[in-house]
């Protein structure tokens, strides 16, 4: 599902493969696949050139993000903001320590016993490598200079746009609009944390269309860029109006709303009863911020449906919009940061508004594109397993139980019917 079916005519794997195997995506097993082969020789096709162009692309992000958010972790720290600072420095902690351990030891790492697995002594340098940050820009380079897979380079991407870019998103503009705009802070403090933010913003837009476009390899370029406008717009939407009602609540209204939040996503996973619950609690935490699954996957294959997500982002929305309204006044006797709150609500209206004109548009696209999570497989028997998790697979392995069933009943009447003494037909 993640990419082109296996090279025509071949029994094994084409060359690279064994590198391939290692890539994981975080709703499931299953997403590698295999580059297009030639038809004559088994090799991979050349990688085009507008993917090779996105790799670079998608590089030059998440550096700027990255580095964005080292920058504000130190700003914060010579400025002695300890709330601010242990907040973004934790974000980074727990994407890189998240992130490496997926990619090392859990669904992105070949299972025990495979004949691709090097056991812990190959895991703990790939954990290392992928914690510092130099493993994507070793895929990277393979990528853009060996023709190598890109699913690897934007599962790394993906996990840092998800775990880290759209929490610390929040963070900072909760900071800019608590802290910067005050005479508190010093004079570049506002401009670090706009830039940052607006990183943030592209990095999870990018790294969620990718994972789009790997899903479903048919997808035009303008569905494609559509998803990743519609992303950005979702996660700057969410931001925006959870610093704002964050400010006018200070100090603990963030906690409040964050886990009001994570309690409803927890419930939805467990009444759509989609995944595990106990995956479930892992997958609630980025669900407070951005929905995870591509829109093509069906309604019964995501952790929270998008519709059950969006009337729920809806109903907050409102919530936290009418509390915004009401503490007009508290806005309007802001004088040093009346600038910055004012902005961020034109801004949060603006991206709110252009979220829900750009959905059903995306929605009506992604229908005519819809696929199940679990037909990727390729004759692989751990898809089998995955598909446990799955409506889709749970009905068609139940169905072709019963027909066997059926079938195994039917000889067993039909060998009932001969006599003993007569020999059975030919």
């Amino acid at each position: 599902q993640g990419s082109s079916p296996p090279c025509p005519g071949g029994r094994g794997p084409p060359a690279g493969a064994k590198e391939r195997r290692r890539v994981g995506w975080p709703m499931g097993g299953g997403r590698d696949g295999f580059q297009p082969c030639a038809m004559d020789t088994g090799a991979a096709a050349p990688m085009p050139l507008w993917e090779r162009n996105l790799v670079v692309t998608a590089l030059v992000v998440h550096v700027l993000d990255v580095g964005l958010d080292l920058l504000v972790v130190m700003l914060f720290l010579a400025h002695m903001q300890w709330g601010f600072f242990f907040g973004t420095a934790g974000v980074i902690l727990w994407a890189w320590l998240v992130s490496s351990l997926y990619i090392s030891f859990g669904g992105g790492s070949p299972a025990p016993g495979d004949i691709d697995d090097g056991g812990v002594a190959d895991r703990l340098p790939q954990f290392f490598l992928n914690f510092v940050q130099v493993q994507i820009f070793a895929e990277a380079y393979r990528c853009v200079f060996h023709n190598g897979d890109t699913d690897y380079f934007h599962t790394l991407r993906l996990m840092e746009a998800i775990l880290e870019s759209a929490p610390n998103s929040l963070v900072q503009l909760y900071a800019l609009i608590i802290w910067a705009g005050t005479g508190d802070a010093p004079e570049g403090a506002a401009p670090l944390l706009r830039l940052s933010v607006f990183a943030s913003f592209v990095s999870v837009g990018l790294g969620l269309a990718m994972w789009e476009q790997k899903v479903q390899f048919r997808a035009s370029c303008a569905y494609v860029v559509g998803v990743a406008v519609l992303r950005a717009l979702e996660v700057a939407s969410r931001t925006l109006t959870l610093a704002l009602f964050s400010g006018l609540t200070h100090p603990y209204g963030i906690a409040w709303i964050l886990a009001l939040d994570y309690a409803i996503m927890l419930l939805i996973v467990a009444r759509h009863r989609s995944v595990h619950l106990v995956y479930g609690f892992f997958v609630a935490l980025p669900l407070v911020l951005v929905s995870l699954e591509p829109f093509v996957w069906r309604r019964q294959d995501h952790a929270v449906p998008k519709d059950a997500y969006y009337a729920a982002r809806i109903a907050e929305g409102f919530f936290m919009w009418m509390v915004v309204l009401h503490s007009q006044e508290a806005i309007d006797l802001q004088v040093d940061s009346y600038s910055v709150w004012v902005c961020c609500e034109a801004l949060a209206f603006i991206t709110t508004l252009g979220l829900y004109c750009l959905l059903p548009f995306v929605w009506c696209v992604a229908r005519r594109q819809e696929l199940s999570r679990d037909v990727d497989d390729w004759g692989d028997e751990t898809g089998k397993e995955l598909g446990d998790y799955s409506d889709s697979d749970h009905d068609f392995h139940s169905g072709g139980e019963d027909h066997d069933d059926e079938a195994s009943g039917l000889v067993r009447h039909k060998h009932a019917d001969i006599r003993e003494d007569e020999l059975p037909p030919e």
